[in-house]
């Protein structure tokens, strides 16, 4: 990675300001090319020089400097301290415009004169913070400029020269700073040659010919530097990832040798290691307290990362459906160590911890060393050896949670409780990525890739919401203010400006450059950017079987997975719940095929009748509306919504016999509807992202309601015949979709809906076992709703931690071959019957 400028004027008393530190290291290799490190001037990213500055001189010795997070704590607590609903995007904006605001001298007092409900929180809450400042002798970074202001020139070496670089349009206080040390802009070479610019039908196949592009250039040219640059990269993270995974050599995977680096991360909180500490250290709060949750207490049981994982894995097991055999959610302490009899071990721990005295409230630095007492007592960490990756998150963790001894200075005494609170709040805002070997292929965004060089590059998803873009105003500074001082994207003129900018920089990425776009993406239509003409790809991806020696693997354990963001997360847990081996064939992308069938398939009658009540229900969204509608205007709104639903079909007989079919199925199916108390309509085929257990993906559900007493109930529409609710209680797990999204969500109550020509029934498990209109046995038989609820999250959490360990066994549960089309992988004989 380097810069393509002319840097033979520059000398070592020289120092050059860049826009960004990846900006500041690609000058550093650059001018290490060129002369070697003799001749290295000074390089500084704008932000870090004038840190470096404000420490080096001292202009405000008694002022204490917070950094960007303790910035972020703080502002996060005024916001809770406040009653405001803060999720992290209204942090983020939040401190966006503050930052906006200051470099761009917008004073508190000129939002505060306007009346808007954002302005007046946004004062509100930074007039809190800049108190909290002055009474606490503090600053943060946007408060170094002013306060070094005065400085700049009487304190400057007179021998060197300044230099700024990759600034496309400086911000008021960046040209103050430039006039004051008389920099001299450094700006890249105008590269001559056109790009290459194609289109793709979609965005996989864009993606996979540009991973195959890259291992080319790479095999040939093994120290050639490549650039991807993929605007959207935050989007499309898994999907980049899986295409080079697949593309590249399995061997450099496994071994965290991958040639490429992609530019993202994900919060440090989300890693499992992460979440397994601090469900250790929340436990032990509760083991001093006397009382400890089940739910807590098996996943703590269940943890890799404490002592006697391996050793008593097996006590462990038994101990866990011990404490599932007892009635209530808690237990306590005393009862506890009592259980763990057969787990000497993890006895002795929890004995440890319970002896454990710490004072009712701590100070914050007292509290870290409390934490790590906790770990050390436990083992974390120890039983096992760490890979690459969760040796560098545990060393971030273990950094990161410094952060209480720097707040202790503006924290009263707490809780553990609140300590273990507070830390995990900071863990969730710190964005990490475990670094990998050396690569020499870069993926990154539009900003970071700005201002570099590399010897190939490819720009993808070059569409037109990259390119000129769309007016994004901030939030809390007033659009009338936003204008008027040029904040960037804020007008139709800046935007194009800022676009011509941005495409001469990509443009000057390298002199070997291809420009690309994908017709559609996520199924949605895309057009291309205005800037650019585009001709159509003319090679065409194919799966290569690619050679391979014959090697003896132990093909029961597959290497721990190192992105927790995966498709079809729902049919993966299930899967592995089935069987293990079939949970990890998932890893291998295979493509599915459906047989071809004449007339209506059962999935395309199916997705009918979920289109049908869709429509139907965005249109009639409460039981009020359905029992008030008269009969004549139901069966209109049926009828449209059928035809609607099947216009694609070509006219046949087989379209006459499914309108007859679903007419009959969709009447029978809305008199049941009827039948039911109270329910309002709130979301239909609606896409939501889960979390379990660390693994990340997204569901989608058929329809949310809203009770009565304002709980929510999902439900799922089965055509098929053979639907039981045993699938949602039967060890294992039958059906994961419905129990995924109960534990990921606040919602009271879950039910099958079948709808078919044989009947029309709900098959439920709720809170409230009179939401649906059940019979006395179905409402008998229906297990209770939380206990059920800690079973699922056992058997889910289970499964995820299973498959992200790589645990690939051929232990098939009865019915997991039924279905399964992965013969030729797997060496387990199907009975005759299969």
């Amino acid at each position: 990675m380097r810069v393509n400028i002319d840097l033979s004027a520059i000398q070592s008393k020289d120092t050059i300001i860049a826009a960004n530190n990846r900006q500041a290291l690609a000058i550093k290799q650059s001018m290490a090319l060129i002369s070697g490190t003799s001749k290295m001037p000074k390089i500084f990213s704008y932000q870090s020089w004038v840190e470096k500055f404000w420490r080096s001189n001292h202009p405000t010795k008694e002022y204490r400097l917070l950094s960007q997070l303790e910035l972020r704590f703080m502002l996060k607590k005024f916001c809770k301290d406040s009653s405001v609903k803060n999720p992290d995007t209204f942090i983020d904006e939040l401190i966006k415009c503050y930052r906006l605001s200051k470099s761009y001298g917008i004073s508190v007092a000129e939002i505060k004169t306007f009346p808007s409900i954002t302005s007046k929180l946004y004062v509100e809450l930074i007039d809190r913070y800049e108190k909290f400042k002055d009474n606490n002798l503090c600053i943060d970074q946007t408060d170094i400029f002013n306060l070094s202001l005065g400085n700049f020139k009487s304190t400057l070496d007179s021998e060197g020269q300044y230099y700024q670089y990759g600034f496309n349009e400086p911000t008021p206080e960046q040209r103050l700073l430039f006039k004051a040390l008389n920099c001299l802009p450094l700006s890249s070479r105008k590269i001559m040659n056109h790009s290459q610019n194609y289109s793709f039908t979609d965005q996989e196949s864009e993606l996979k010919t540009i991973a195959k592009w890259a291992r080319e250039i790479n095999l040939n040219n093994p120290e050639k530097k490549i650039g991807i640059v993929i605007p959207n990269l935050n989007d499309l993270q898994h999907l980049v990832k899986s295409s080079f995974d697949l593309e590249f050599s399995s061997h450099l995977i496994e071994t965290h040798q991958k040639p490429y680096n992609i530019s993202l991360g994900i919060p440090l909180g989300n890693y499992p290691l992460i979440k397994n500490l601090f469900s250790i250290t929340k436990l032990s709060s509760q083991l001093i307290n006397g009382v400890v949750e089940h739910e807590l207490l098996i996943q703590v049981i269940t943890s890799p990362y404490i002592k006697g994982a391996r050793s008593e894995q097996n006590n462990r097991a038994l101990l866990v459906n011990k404490i599932l055999k007892i009635d209530s959610k808690k237990s306590k302490s005393k009862k506890v160590i009592e259980l763990c009899t057969d787990s000497s071990l993890l006895k002795e721990i929890f004995i440890s911890i319970s002896t454990l005295e710490f004072a009712n409230k701590l100070a914050l630095e007292d509290s870290l060393e409390a934490v790590n007492s906790i770990l050390l007592l436990c083992g974390f960490v120890s039983d096992r050896t760490l890979s690459s990756s969760e040796y560098q998150i545990f060393e971030k963790y273990q950094v990161e949670s410094l952060i209480l001894n720097k707040m202790s200075t503006f924290y009263k005494k707490s809780s553990l409780e609140d300590v273990i609170e507070i830390l995990t709040a900071h863990m969730n805002a710190v964005i990490f990525q475990p670094q990998s070997g050396p690569a020499n292929i870069y993926i990154l965004g539009s900003l970071e890739a700005e201002g570099l060089f590399f010897d190939y590059a490819w720009i993808s998803s070059m569409t037109s919401d990259f390119l000129p873009g769309k007016i994004q105003m901030p939030l809390f500074i007033p659009p009338k203010t936003s204008i008027e001082y040029c904040l960037p994207k804020t007008s139709f003129t800046l935007i194009s400006k800022e676009s011509e900018v941005t495409l001469d920089n990509l443009l000057n990425l390298s002199s070997s450059l291809i420009i690309s776009y994908s017709k559609t993406s996520n199924n949605r239509d895309e057009l291309p950017s205005p800037y650019i003409d585009f001709e159509d790809y003319p090679n065409v991806i194919v799966h290569e079987t690619l050679p391979k020696e014959m090697e003896l693997v132990d093909d029961f354990i597959a290497p721990e997975i190192d992105n927790f963001e995966i498709k079809r997360g729902v049919s993966t847990l299930q899967d592995q719940i089935s069987c293990s081996f079939k949970g990890f064939v998932s890893r291998l992308n295979i493509q599915e095929f459906n047989e071809p069938q004449i007339g209506l398939s059962r999935i395309e009658q199916g997705s009918l009748v979920h289109k049908i009540l869709e429509n139907f229900f965005n249109a009639i969204p409460s039981s009020s509306d359905l029992k008030n509608l008269p009969e004549d205007k139901l069966q209109e709104e049926i009828n449209k919504h059928i035809n609607s639903a099947i216009h694609l079909i070509s006219q046949s007989n087989f379209k006459s016999i499914e309108k007859e079919r679903l007419t009959k199925i969709i009447n029978e199916y809305i008199k049941l509807e009827k039948n039911r108390e109270y329910f309002k309509v709130i979301k239909t085929e609606s896409e939501s992202k889960v979390d379990v257990n660390g693994l990340q993906f997204s569901t989608r559900i058929d329809r949310m309601d809203q009770m009565k007493d304002g709980t929510n109930l999902i439900i799922d529409y089965k055509t098929g015949q053979n639907v039981n609710l045993s699938q949602l209680t039967g060890d294992p797990l039958d059906q994961a979709q419905l129990p995924i999204y109960a534990i990921t969500n606040p919602v009271a109550g879950i039910a099958f809906a079948t709808v078919n020509s044989k009947d029309c029934q709900f098959k439920a498990i709720t809170k409230n076992k009179f939401d649906l209109p059940l019979s006395q046995q179905a409402i008998r038989r229906m297990p209770e709703w939380n206990e059920q609820l800690s079973e699922w999250e056992l058997e889910l959490n289970s499964a995820s931690q299973k498959f992200q360990e790589g645990v690939a066994e051929v232990l098939p549960t009865s019915n997991a071959c039924d279905y399964c089309d992965y013969d030729l992988l797997c060496r387990f004989e199907k009975s005759s019957n299969n």
